[in-house]
This record gives structure tokens, sequence and C-alpha cells, in this order.
């Protein structure tokens, strides 16, 4: 039965629509961060996980999913042994990027797969975190009076 398109697919799709090569990445990579988890497939024990790689004309890419049960579709059965490695999508980038002779992401491997080559999600990764830095802390109260917003804005909150 074939797999009704979710949200992610349906930004792979977009990606594959646009020219440019760096807004397809863009596109991917978003929607890589906006999931809360990348799902790995495990090669080893339960006990002793390993994430799967792919070897492809340039080196080692790391497969990626974006949601658990494409583990099982790609491999049906196995997942009793050894579950598919879900990791926050926070810590999946600096972990995949710290991963030595990893060429990058082979993400849903299958019928939709993306490659992603390491510089751009290295690339990507960086311009997140520096908009994740920038981002201003605080609240707003509506309806202040300007000796209130005064107040605030003079303590620095």
């Amino acid at each position: 039965m074939p797999r009704v398109p979710d949200r992610f697919d349906l930004w792979v799709r977009r990606a594959r629509a646009c020219a440019d090569p760096v807004r397809q990445a863009d596109y991917v990579l978003g929607a890589l961060a906006a999931l809360p988890y990348w799902h790995l497939l495990n090669t080893g024990t339960r006990d002793r996980p390993q994430p799967a790689e792919a070897e492809i004309e340039s080196g080692r890419y790391l497969l990626v999913f974006s949601d658990a049960a494409r583990v099982e579709e790609l491999t049906p059965g196995a997942a009793s042994a050894a579950p598919p490695i879900s990791m926050p999508t926070i810590k999946a980038f600096p972990w995949t990027l710290d991963r030595p002779g990893t060429a990058g992401l082979l993400v849903n491997p299958g019928e939709d797969a993306v490659l992603m080559p390491r510089d751009h999600v290295d690339h990507f990764y960086q311009e997140w975190r520096a908009r994740q830095a920038a981002q201003p802390i605080g609240f707003w109260i509506p309806n202040m009076t300007d000796e209130e917003e005064d107040f605030w804005q003079e303590h620095g909150l």
C-alpha cells in the first residue's frame, strides 16, 4: 500500500520543484530541523547501537529517516532485534557533524530519497545556531503604559 505523503514529503517535493540547489537544501534541512526526532537505522544490537551508513560515490552517508515507521518499512521485522535509534533534532545536527568520515545524510532512503552533502548540513546548522542565538529573550505585556514600558526597557527585560 502506498504511503500517504506527510508534511516532510511535501517539503521534499517543494524542494525538488525549486531550481536553485542551495534553496533545495534549505527546504529539506529546514524540514529536518522542524522534526522533533531523527530516526536512524540500527545495524548494531539493542545494547550497542550502530547507525547504518550507505556507501555512495563520494563517501559514506548516514541513513536518516523522518519517521520511525519508515525504518520498519525499509527493514520489516528487523526492529525487534535492534530498534531504530531516535535522537532529538537539536542533538542530531551536531552529532552528525562530529562523526568522522561522514560525507552527508541520505534522508528517507527509497523512492523519495534525498542526498544531503555534509557542507550543506554544516552551513545550514551554523546559520540555524546563529539565528537561535540572536533571538531576543523576553516577553511582551499588552496594554502597558509608556512609563511601564520604559521601566522594563531600562532594566533590560
